[in-house]
């Protein structure tokens, strides 16, 4: 898998940018539908009791590099 994601990248490189701009939105848009939906209500409060947990325990932040490794690694 990694080899067929790297020529396909490599190959995306290639593209003149409108294309490449295409390509990606395209990709952005799928992935947008797959992903599940929240209301904005139900994601306030997700925010409110995250925020709530650091006041409590400042120790409990994390850095925003180890939050994109978080959200990456419950997509697979």
């Amino acid at each position: 898998m990694t080899a067929t994601l790297d020529q396909a990248y490599s190959s995306a490189r290639e593209l003149p940018m409108p294309d490449l701009g295409t390509l990606i939105s395209r990709l952005l848009g799928e992935i947008s539908e797959a992903l599940p939906s929240s209301s904005d209500a139900e994601l306030s409060a997700i925010a409110d009791a995250r925020e709530a947990e650091m006041e409590r325990d400042p120790s409990a932040t994390i850095s925003h590099e180890d939050m994109l490794a978080f959200i990456h690694s419950r997509r697979k």
